[in-house]
């Protein structure tokens, strides 16, 4: 990410910083927080309150976690109007699966604000002839590069970051205020550039949630890695969903719930 765009994504403002035992004149960096809402096929369906970049990613994973895109080529017409805070889809999809967008409602950004508009959403990914093999070491590995990522966190501190990743190498990481956004953008950023996920490792800043594994099984990921906690009701859906869940990832050590699609060595 270039200085430039990661500088549209904060805000600086004064502050008093207490520093050394007294108070001083200074200021503070904080990421950027703007709603936009999303229509589809002229519908209005919801509002989400978002860290204003990846939009196109952050509204089609959405879509893809709901089920209403199954493939890329449902999409007609994806159009981010910046000056007036709208999303605009023109999909190619039966009515009764945008029936399921009737409902509307507000995405907040903050962490306990995650909405999926229904957990009968998750599915199994596609099954692995094999087990995917991953070395305990790239668990670790792939983790701390989601971490260390120098984006809008570095700034702020105030953002959650994912990523999806090989084995061998991170891919893409992407930012939102909300864990449960960040998700969505690379569940998005996958489906648009038809990036197989069947063989991927999915990470997160953020805790395992019920949304967030659910966002997983509808994106196709076999399993979903965090430096934080996992829901108990997530390592239930984790269960249905044959989906292995890593945890606390963090300070050479991690917790690991296996459902048989991946063999850790």
């Amino acid at each position: 990410m270039s200085e430039d765009h990661c500088r549209d994504l904060f805000e600086e403002i004064p502050a008093k910083l207490y520093r050394n035992g007294a108070l001083e004149a200074g200021s503070i960096a904080l990421a950027r927080e703007v709603a936009f809402t999303l229509f589809v096929n002229d519908r209005e369906i919801l509002s989400i309150a978002t860290l204003p970049s990846n939009l196109q990613e952050l509204f089609t994973g959405f879509l893809v976690a709901e089920g209403i895109l199954t493939d890329p080529d449902e999409i007609d017409v994806c159009r981010v109007d910046y000056d007036n805070k709208l999303v605009f889809f023109e999909l190619l999809v039966p009515e009764e699966r945008l029936e399921r967008l009737e409902r509307k409602g507000m995405l907040t950004s903050g962490c306990a604000g995650g909405m999926i508009f229904s957990l009968e959403a998750a599915s199994a990914p596609p099954s692995l002839s094999d087990p995917l093999r991953i070395p305990c070491a790239a668990i670790l590995k792939r983790m701390h590069e989601l971490d260390a990522f120098q984006g809008t966190y570095r700034k702020t501190k105030g953002v959650h970051g994912s990523s999806v990743a090989t084995p061998d190498e991170t891919l893409v990481i992407l930012e939102d205020l909300g864990r449960h956004n960040a998700v969505d953008k690379i569940v998005g950023h996958c489906f648009l550039n038809r990036i197989p996920t069947f063989d991927k490792l999915l990470l997160t800043t953020g805790r395992i949630t019920s949304e967030v594994l659910t966002k997983a099984s509808r994106g196709g990921f076999p399993i979903v890695i965090s430096r934080s906690s996992v829901s108990a009701l997530a390592a239930q859906i984790a269960r249905q969903c044959a989906i292995d869940v890593v945890s606390y990832a963090r300070g050479g050590r991690f917790n690991y719930i296996s459902h048989g699609r991946v063999e850790l060595v």
